[in-house]
């Protein structure tokens, strides 16, 4: 979120363009995909967790990367009017009592 606090303007029309472009939209999702793995694997290994028998890292993974999209498309829908790392606090603020519940 620090590329688009930084480039705002920009970073705006791009995120725009991805999501309301059904072929980078779906792209756009792929890549979440492979985030969600690699972080889920970070977790895991941070966390001294099994990847393959516990559930908390791909949930928390899972959950972060929604939280991440739901800024994407909160910002977007907004034309850019409400803060992009306040609405990432917000969201990670929502989702932190269920991280918190699942561990």
């Amino acid at each position: 979120m620090a590329a688009c606090a930084d480039h705002s303007d920009r970073a705006l029309r791009v995120v725009q363009l991805i999501l309301r472009t059904p072929a980078l939209r779906a792209r756009f999702l792929e890549r979440q995909d492979q985030w969600r793995d690699d972080l889920a694997a970070e977790l895991a290994q941070r966390l001294g967790l099994d990847p393959d028998t516990d559930l908390y890292p791909q949930l928390a993974a899972g959950m972060a990367l929604t939280a991440f999209d739901a800024v994407l498309q909160r910002w977007s829908g907004s034309d850019g009017a409400e803060d992009p790392a306040e609405l990432t606090d917000r969201a990670f603020a929502t989702i932190a009592p269920a991280l918190d519940s699942v561990e």
